[in-house]
């Protein structure tokens, strides 16, 4: 059971917790639709196995719940967590070496967990804290919840053979996003992750759309896109869609 936030909580607050719970479905969804054998094994050639990444998204929950908690003033919250300064390779290897062994079991376990922890912790931080971003942070409190997940489970519902659950996510997420809570910094990257998944599925037109929109709340995001692979076949409009 997720922890809500407290009744006074804001709109804001609200609206992050109801990404968790989204989230977390999602995952129970598109992870359980995989067979033990193909969930627990590395692909060919190497990587991880979609049980990493499951304790990927965990990992990075419970550390952003801790730097929440942290921000507050518990003193020793974040002891022993990469910081944001650190290489993020070198982290997401060091956080694989310890959730590698675990059972499917202890990796669901740690994922319930980490959102609950998250959910609490949002719920206990102030509008403002939640808002507050570091300028080289591509995103801020979505980057290691919802918007995070928004990176894996693509993959994970090809693998599963069913990219329409992936889409119901990516539907249920944008509906949140379109409350306007979230500040424009944080909703224009969530916006352009789902352009970069629609415009990689055929969905042009969708991913046009959602451009228009993430570059509406930031526009700096052009610049990201002008480089990035994933929207190559919409390279030639991007200024287009930028000024629409």
């Amino acid at each position: 059971m997720v922890t809500s936030p407290a009744p006074a909580a804001t709109p804001l607050h609200r609206d992050l917790v109801e990404l968790l719970q989204v989230t977390r479905a999602a995952e129970r969804d598109l992870f359980g639709r995989l067979a033990p054998a193909q969930r627990d094994a590395a692909p060919e050639g190497g990587g991880w196995s979609p049980k990493d990444v499951q304790a990927h998204l965990a990992a990075w929950r419970g550390i952003e719940a801790r730097r929440l908690r942290d921000a507050a003033g518990e003193a020793g919250a974040t002891s022993g967590d990469p910081a944001v300064s650190d290489d993020t390779d070198v982290a997401n290897d060091a956080l694989h070496a310890m959730t590698a062994g675990q059972a499917w079991q202890q990796v669901t376990a740690g994922a319930d967990a980490s959102v609950e922890a998250l959910a609490a912790a949002i719920g206990g931080s102030t509008f403002d804290a939640l808002c507050v971003c570091d300028e080289s942070q591509v995103a801020g409190i979505g980057a290691n919840a919802a918007n995070h997940a928004l990176g894996h489970l693509g993959d994970i519902a090809q693998l599963a053979g069913d990219a329409a659950r992936f889409d119901g996510y990516a539907a249920d997420v944008e509906a949140v996003l379109r409350r306007r809570h979230l500040p424009p910094r944080d909703a224009g990257v969530m916006l352009y992750n789902l352009a970069c998944h629609r415009a990689l599925t055929g969905a042009v037109d969708e991913a046009r759309r959602l451009l228009r929109d993430a570059f509406a709340q930031r526009a700096d995001l052009v610049v990201e896109a002008r480089q990035d692979p994933d929207l190559v076949t919409l390279r030639d409009e991007l200024e287009g869609l930028a000024s629409s």
